[in-house]
């Protein structure tokens, strides 16, 4: 498993992102103005870790 992507995300992609099966992890501690890296607008938002969450390894055998 690799380092986690560093993404700056407005709350409605960083919704879609954790639909389509990406585990988020909040970096900030507060929202601030962003541009959104997959939307491009700018807006309101945090810097998440992104990792797939096929990538994460079970624990368990």
């Amino acid at each position: 498993m690799g380092t986690p992507e560093r993404l700056d995300l407005c709350k409605p992609c960083a919704a879609e992102k954790s639909r389509q099966g990406v585990r988020l992890k909040t970096v900030s501690g507060r929202t601030e103005k962003i541009t959104c890296a997959a939307c491009g607008r700018r807006r309101f938002g945090r810097t998440y870790e992104a990792v797939n969450a096929e990538e994460k390894e079970d624990p368990k055998p």
